[in-house]
């Protein structure tokens, strides 16, 4: 049977906090060198993400310039909104053009006789209503032959291909009024009749036919205009394909007066895509310096301070913004000759007045500059590729750093079983010694009694 151990009772010590002091003690050294050892990778692991995040976001705005889209976008503008509207893609070609609207396109609308008011029955029968080619059938029964009953019929008609019927009440009287939804001159409306009381014959039209009893207030008609001299139609007041890539729009008859249109490259837009490009390369030079840092005064430095990846990150990536493109297909060769050069800090600068006078004349060569395949996109994103893609640069870095850390996790398991065994060992000792002093102390009792009991020579043994 195993004994109750009391540790202490034997010598008064406590036993277990002087066990846990000294193994304490023991592994206090090589815990800290651990913990800073840690401290130390988590800190450069954390460095190298800021690395990675800032030459990303640089591969980002760099993409954009290269994105063909960007260079590819085009500006429109109407001298005149109200009368021309105007937009154009990415297919549309710079140019000018004067726009006259001679008409606008219109829908075909056909007006009854007067009636004395929609309450009015018409009579029975089926009314087949077309308006282009396109028909579809109404029945009109003697409970519900009114002109609004014959009006809601036709409006709520599910097969209803484009014919809105609707109720004017003049003074002299109610009348009907057929509107076409669709423009152009094949936007025809005929109404016949069939069956029935023959009531229905005072709603019918037939635009092939001298008489009729409805009377054509409009007719279906095609837009017109005239670009640059040129005669064109459109069956809607928008005209599309007119110019290559170019939509515009008849807002009114313009009456012998031509609208301007515009139609240029955005050059707004790929200044912005220059800006966040030179906002996101100047962002990583402020990471580099901060992680590459050294403050003398407290003799403090950044976490990549003398770090060879950093600074081959930096060269690199300096180099290719300085190089010639040597493209044949552009003007230029040098990102310094359309305003953009490295600064004395090695950050990147606009000379945005130059780059304005560059943009309108010669937009093509900086399209080529960026976008063609020897382009600064193109050898810009490999650099950044080599560091932050999968397998690259960073990538080794960071998983050499995590096993490092993962090392220091074993060497850490392997201190505490270390002290464990440790103070196991030390608390046996120390209660093997605990249990000698308690039957030392039995015995040093014992023989203090027995002592005690002895007579004394000449003296009394008793009471």
């Amino acid at each position: 049977m195993v004994g109750i151990v009391s540790s202490g009772i034997g010598s008064g010590l406590d036993i277990q906090g002087l066990v846990q002091q000294l193994v304490a003690a023991e592994g206090q050294a090589t815990s800290q060198r651990l913990l800073v050892r840690e401290a130390g990778f988590q800190s450069e692991l954390s460095a190298l993400g800021t690395l990675k995040s800032a030459l990303d976001e640089f591969k980002t705005a760099a993409e954009r310039l290269g994105d063909g889209e960007i260079t590819a976008n085009k500006t429109a503008r109407s001298g005149d909104d109200e009368l021309v509207g105007i937009s154009a893609n990415t297919d549309a070609a710079s140019g000018v053009y004067e726009v006259e609207v001679l008409s606008q396109a219109t829908s075909a609308r056909l007006t009854s006789g007067v009636f004395a008011g929609a309450d009015t029955a018409i009579g029975t029968g089926t009314l087949t209503l077309t308006a282009g080619s396109e028909s579809f059938s109404v029945s009109i029964v003697e409970e519900a032959n009114t002109l609004a009953a014959i009006r809601d019929a036709i409006n709520n008609a599910n097969d209803n291909t484009g014919i809105e019927a609707s109720i004017i009440n003049a003074d002299s009287g109610a009348v009907i009024v057929f509107s076409g939804a669709d423009t152009g001159d094949e936007a025809t409306i005929s109404i016949s009749q069939s069956g029935g009381d023959g009531g229905l014959a005072s709603l019918t039209f037939d635009p092939n036919a001298g008489s009729n009893s409805l009377v054509l207030s409009q007719a279906a008609s095609d837009a017109q205009a005239r670009v640059n001299g040129l005669d064109v139609t459109s069956t809607t007041n928008t005209f599309d394909n007119v110019i290559d890539g170019v939509t515009f729009t008849a807002q009114a008859d313009t009456a012998g007066e031509t609208v301007r249109l515009t139609v240029s490259n955005d050059t707004d837009a790929v200044k912005g895509a220059l800006a966040t490009f030179a906002v996101a390369y100047n962002s990583f030079v402020d990471a580099v310096n901060q992680l590459s840092s050294f403050d003398p005064d407290t003799n403090e430095a950044g976490p990549l301070q003398g770090d060879s990846t950093l600074r081959s990150a930096v060269d690199l990536l300096r180099r290719e913004l300085s190089n010639n493109t040597e493209s044949a297909a552009g003007a230029f060769d040098t990102l310094n000759e359309i305003g953009i050069s490295l600064d004395e800090n090695g950050k990147l600068q606009t000379d945005a007045a130059r780059l304005d006078t560059i943009l309108q004349d010669n937009f093509r060569s900086v399209q080529v500059l960026f976008g063609a395949d020897d382009g600064y996109v193109s050898r810009l994103v490999s650099v950044v590729d080599s560091f932050t893609g999968s397998d690259g640069i960073l990538d080794t870095r960071t998983d050499g750093i995590q096993n490092s850390i993962d090392g220091l996790a074993l060497q850490n398991e392997a201190l505490n079983q270390r002290l464990v065994s440790l103070e196991a060992r030390l608390l046996r000792q120390f209660n093997g010694l605990d249990s000698l002093l308690a039957q030392l102390n039995n015995t040093s009792n014992f023989l203090s009694a027995q002592l005690a009991n002895i007579p004394t020579p000449g003296g009394s043994n008793g009471s």
